[in-house]
């Protein structure tokens, strides 16, 4: 008898101790960062200090930038988050890459990016990846007609808007993103898009590329000497 009234004591005790004031809710007890499935815990840890969201403004292009989400292919946001920029300031985040997420984690932060994407509205938009060879000497004249009533006449910056030939910037951003700069701007901080740099004139594909070269042959090297591209070779 008294070995069944310890026994069912320790049950109730048991059963008692998930209603003990203080203890964390299901949802809100720890778990490993591989079980994490919520799509904005996901994205604050993993994202947010770069790129932001909504009202948080962050360095890099804001994944809910509806220009940028525009022309960006699903597969290659991806690539982007598994498989990271090398030598730049984007890490890979799969595990392949050395990066804390899985596969279903990186899928999750995709489906949920994408699904933010605007719907088409007819006009016709540039692609995400150049079509055209950029001339760096025209691009010099679009940057002075579009670009640098805010960062200056040589793009140093002026009274609205910083540099954007800082070798330390150029450093760290690929030639992509500053075609994906180009074309959707950065409108929480103020920059439009490729359609409304100049009022009522969008840049063309040939503008984009055109000022896209222009910034690029500002990049230097380690001693300061611009680092002149070279022409791929054939395997």
């Amino acid at each position: 008898m008294i070995l069944r009234t310890g026994l069912l004591l320790c049950i109730l005790a048991l059963v008692a101790c998930d209603k003990i004031p203080g203890k964390p809710k299901p949802e809100d007890r720890w778990k490993p960062h591989s079980e994490i499935t919520d799509f904005a815990k996901l994205f604050e840890q993993n994202c947010q200090g770069c790129h932001g969201m909504g009202s948080v403004v962050a360095a890099s292009m804001p994944l809910d930038n509806p220009t940028f989400l525009a022309i960006l292919p699903r597969e290659e946001l991806l690539r982007l988050i598994s498989e990271g920029i090398p030598s730049k300031a984007m890490p890979g985040f799969s595990a392949a890459a050395g990066g804390p997420l899985t596969k279903d984690q990186i899928k999750i932060l995709v489906d949920n990016i994408v699904s933010k994407k605007p719907a088409p509205t007819g006009n016709l938009l540039p692609t995400y990846a150049a079509t055209v060879p950029g001339d760096a000497t025209r691009g010099a004249t679009i940057f002075a007609n579009a670009c640098a009533s805010c960062h200056g006449a040589d793009g140093n910056g002026g009274d609205k808007a910083g540099s954007v030939i800082n070798p330390a910037y150029l450093d760290l951003v690929s030639d992509q993103y500053l075609r994906s700069i180009v074309i959707a701007g950065r409108p929480d901080l103020g920059c439009p898009d490729f359609a409304n740099r100049i009022p009522g004139q969008a840049m063309t594909e040939a503008d984009i590329a055109d000022v896209t070269a222009w910034l690029i042959t500002h990049r230097r090297d380690d001693y300061g000497q611009p680092i002149v591209p070279t022409a791929p070779t054939n395997p």
